[in-house]
């Protein structure tokens, strides 16, 4: 421990010792067995160095390991030693997630001790029955709050009584209910009665009698079916649509007051599981119909319906909400004497649909927090964080309730809910958090003070950069939750994939309850697969716990693995085809207009250094129009290392055209080191090389060539048809290729793979280099981390099951259903640990269940996703204006085309480009404030890194 030997004459402790006074008796000295002793070295009081085990050796062995963490424990050690992490989990209405998500985001990084809040958006039905509790909890609530947009509904709150239980409403905003459409082109007006026989299924198509009489202008075919979206499960949006539709027009309308609705299940109705999938279903399907929170529908620019209120104003609820009329609402409420006065009575019949007032909107939702009055079972630091949690909802902090388009309730209401707030008993004892407003010296750093001096945050920019904050909350979370592990999962292997499984394993996180880091480094298929079988540094172990790769594991790799003693079998998962297109940057002029065409021995002799001139004969003739200047130079971009786009270009030239190919059919192949070869270290590279080189040439996986916008040469397939691979892709070719080569695969996933390939298959429309994505899994995993197990087999049944649907959404074509199947029933045989615990997914709400610990939720929302998808569909909007601007029918000879509307393009044009760099600067500035979180990191961003 680097400290000195007191000099021998300043150590008297043999001296004190002796004079110590000791019991008479019953004293005997511990000895020390400095060298070995037979038989007295075994004696009850000899302390021996010889004496260890296993243990002793392996803390020694990760020793150095922990100096590179401990800087960071030093940090949260003072915080766990005297506080522990802080759990707070609710559940209930979707509406305010983004809004609860923020708060909740706040709390987190201004708080000094660590905490954990999530929201599960799963409506307003299921918040309930989680707040209840059932008879396997024995009544206890699965949250430690609800919250919904209706009251509890009578049954669940008589349900409580009976069970001694009190609860509390507490109305923290109102918010209007919005009808959204997708007609093309229309403006629509509609009244309670014709929307209730729309919704009821009455009315069915958009020509109606009944809709013409209301909008004579509208233009739809004839007999043109209405596609009616309707939430399932409960529902406040949907109990909002029904009460106001229930109280205006009951004639038309007979489901009552309803939040789980008996929906028609004729032709024409559809279900959809929360905002998002309404969101979603209207945006996706012409001539729609449907309903949600307005807000959100305003955020992504639907169509809305204009309502006539009580008043007989006819108006959308935007131009409602300019006018104040969901706060209006909420006044004549008040005015009417709609509110009970008692927040822990029945609150069951509360509503203030079709207000009256000009300006009131007549479908507003009030959004209450439903709370147990008797807190004193409460875990304290967790109701320490729901009583902090309150008030900030209730005092609306930092604007949240108007930032997300909802309304502050009326200060009466306020001031009746922050009364009832006051009456919830919490535990003895309990140290509750304190907010820091002016700075408070000191004070300040108490544990629990909630301080707006910690990073504040302000705007969505200022949001992308404190993500570092996340990875604090990570690493907390790993110290605490799971008995002090965080759930890890790290892969490497082939860059093609590394945007799909960036954004899968970010949804997974964000989707889990349960702390998880997953990664994924693209390094290119070859170092991924050495990755996966080790070296002897590794004792032949794995660096990866998956690797991945657009080519099968070679032979040699393959041959390793087996030679394992024990043998350690793989299989390969086939997830993904994908094609390999050869990019150039000849000039578009000296080719004449007209596509470069190259056949695969010219190929051969281009990439292999034998032709390397553009004027070069055999070019010339398959280009007849090509004018290039005399002898220039062909500058040739490969791959370094091992990369499975050069594998695919190496395998297809060889099987096409061996004469003129000797470099082999492997991902790493000798190039020519001549003059006009240059090494390109990854697909951003080529990428680069491609685009600044002129007379260059090189190969990519084609969507990122295509993404660049850069030159293609058009090959000929097995059937003599030439095109390039985006023509053939935009003709199902890649498909094709992998349904004419599923012969080609073994059936035993575990067998050598080496010799697969689906280059120049059979097929019209067949792209000739198609490559095949795998991952690589061992196949016993019982050895495996039981965590990291399970993080696995979910990762696994993502990208097979191709959840959210991210294979196509990155340009990739999905395997036929027999070589998906083959892939299942691999996966099927992966041996897991004893007593491992399976994540599952809730795609479609489940109450209870859905609030398990290892339960991956599409229910748990991300506002950084959020703010992101909103202004996507910001910069779709400003595209398609930038179209509209630049369209103009041909002007009159005597008048000129030009004027107002190029000026209007290109300032729509800057708006929609400095939007667009807010995006990217916005991810960019999240990876560089989750680097400096840990500068011990020498890590590059996903999707940023080698190809």
């Amino acid at each position: 421990f680097q400290f000195d030997l007191v000099p021998t004459a300043m150590n008297k402790w043999a001296d004190i010792y002796t004079g110590i006074t000791k019991p008479a008796t019953g004293v005997t000295n511990f000895a020390f067995e400095t060298a070995t002793t037979a038989w007295t070295g075994q004696g009850e009081n000899f302390i021996s160095p010889l004496r260890s085990d296993y243990n002793r050796w392996k803390l020694e062995e990760v020793s150095v390991a922990l100096v590179s963490v401990t800087s960071r424990l030093v940090g949260l050690e003072s915080s766990l030693n005297d506080y522990g992490i802080v759990p707070l989990h609710g559940s209930g209405t979707t509406n305010p997630q983004t809004m609860f998500a923020k708060t909740m985001k706040y709390m987190q990084h201004e708080a000094r001790v660590p905490m954990l809040l999530t929201y599960r958006g799963v409506g307003s039905g299921t918040g309930m029955v989680e707040f209840v509790g059932d008879a396997a909890s024995g009544f206890k609530s699965y949250n430690h709050f609800g919250a919904g947009d209706i009251p509890m509904d009578k049954a669940k709150y008589d349900t409580m009584a009976t069970k001694g239980e009190k609860m509390v409403h507490l109305p923290f905003c109102m918010g209007p209910i919005g009808i959204f459409h997708h007609v093309p082109g229309a403006l629509l007006t509609m009244d309670a009665c014709l929307l209730a026989k729309i919704f009821g299924g009455n009315i069915t198509t958009w020509d109606h009698a009944d809709i013409k009489a209301l909008n004579p202008g509208l233009m739809v075919p004839a007999g043109q079916p209405i596609k009616v979206g309707h939430r399932v499960l409960g529902s406040s949006s949907t109990g909002g649509l029904a009460g106001y539709l229930a109280k205006t027009c009951p004639a038309s309308w007979t489901f009552g007051a309803c939040s789980v609705c008996p929906w028609p299940t004729t032709a024409g109705f559809t279900g959809v599981d929360g905002t998002t999938g309404m969101q979603t279903y209207i945006q996706d399907n012409t001539f729609s119909i449907g309903y949600m929170e307005a807000g959100r529908g305003h955020d992504f620019n639907l169509h809305e319906v204009s309502i006539p209120n009580k008043n007989g104003k006819t108006r959308t609820s935007l131009q409602s909400i300019a006018l104040g009329g969901v706060a209006q609402a909420g006044a004549e409420a008040v005015t009417s004497g709609v509110f009970p006065s008692d927040a822990s009575a029945d609150w069951s019949a509360v509503n203030v649909y079709n207000m009256p007032g000009d300006p009131t909107w007549p479908i507003v939702l009030v959004s209450y927090l439903y709370v147990k009055k008797d807190q004193t079972a409460t875990n304290p630091k967790t109701a320490a964080a729901l009583k902090a949690f309150i008030s900030r909802i209730l005092n609306n902090y930092v604007g949240v309730v108007e930032e997300f388009g909802f309304t502050s309730p009326p200060t009466l209401v306020k001031t009746q809910t922050l009364t009832a707030a006051a009456t919830i008993v919490y535990p003895t004892g309990m140290k509750s958090f304190i907010e820091e407003g002016a700075t408070n010296p000191i004070g300040g750093m108490a544990t629990n003070v909630i301080s707006s001096k910690r990073i504040a945050f302000d705007d969505y920019a200022r949001d992308v950069m404190t993500a570092q904050i996340l990875s604090l909350q990570a690493t907390v979370s790993s110290l605490t939750a799971n008995g002090g592990i965080t759930t890890q999962l790290h892969g490497s292997g082939t860059t093609n994939p590394k945007n799909w499984f960036a954004k899968a394993m970010k949804l997974m996180e964000e989707r889990a309850r349960l702390p998880m880091v997953l990664t994924y480094r693209a390094v290119g298929s070859g170092t991924g697969q050495q990755e996966f079988v080790g070296n002897s540094a590794s004792s032949g172990m794995s660096y990866n716990d998956f690797g991945a790769g657009d080519i099968p594991m070679s032979k040699a790799y393959y041959d390793q693995l087996m030679a394992a003693d024990p043998a350690q079998a793989m299989v390969h998962l086939p997830f993904a085809l994908g094609a390999i297109g050869i990019f150039h940057s000849f000039p578009s002029g000296d080719l004449g207009g007209a596509a470069l065409q190259l056949d695969a021995c010219t190929l051969a002799k281009i990439f292999s250094g034998v032709i390397t001139t553009w004027n070069d004969p055999a070019i010339k003739a398959q280009n007849p129009n090509i004018n290039v200047p005399a002898n220039q130079l062909i500058m040739v971009g490969h791959r370094v290392l091992g990369s499975s786009s050069t594998g695919g270009l190496a395998g297809y030239l060889d099987k096409k055209c061996k004469a003129s190919w000797s470099l082999g059919s492997g991902g790493v192949v000798a190039w020519p080191t001549t003059a006009g070869f240059i090494a390109a270290d990854g697909s951003p590279a080529m990428q680069s090389f491609l685009k600044n080189k002129m007379y260059a040439i090189g190969y990519l996986d084609a969507g990122h060539g295509h993404d660049f916008n850069i030159p293609e040469v058009a090959l000929t397939n097995l059937n003599g048809k030439t095109r390039s691979s985006q023509q053939s892709i935009a003709l199902g070719g890649v498909a094709e290729a992998g349904n004419q080569g599923i012969a080609n695969f073994p059936v035993d996933a575990s067998a050598d793979w080496s010799g697969v390939n689906i280059y120049d298959m059979p097929g019209d429309n067949t792209w000739p280099i198609v490559l095949v994505s795998y991952m690589y899994v061992k196949k016993d995993q019982t050895s495996t981390d039981p965590q990291t197990a399970a993080a696995l087999k979910a990762f696994i049944q993502t990208i097979l099951q191709n959840y959210d649907l991210l294979c196509e959404e990155n340009d990739f074509t999905p395997p036929s259903t027999a070589l998906k199947n083959i892939a299942l029933a691999a996966a099927t045989t992966i041996k897991y640990p004893s007593g491992m615990v399976a994540f599952e997914f809730e795609t479609d709400t489940a109450a209870y269940t859905g609030m398990g610990a290892n339960t991956i939720s599409l229910k748990r929302w991300s506002f950084d996703d959020y703010e992101r998808s909103v202004l996507k569909a910001q910069i779709v909007d400003l595209t398609a204006r930038v179209d509209m601007a630049a369209w103009k029918p041909e002007p009159p000879a005597h008048e000129s085309s030009s004027g107002d509307a190029g000026l209007i393009v290109g300032i729509i044009a800057i708006i929609v480009s400095a939007v667009s760099i807010c995006v990217s600067s916005g991810a960019l500035l999240k990876a560089k404030g989750t680097a400096k979180a840990d500068p011990s990191s020498t890590a590059t961003m996903i999707g940023m890194g080698q190809a």
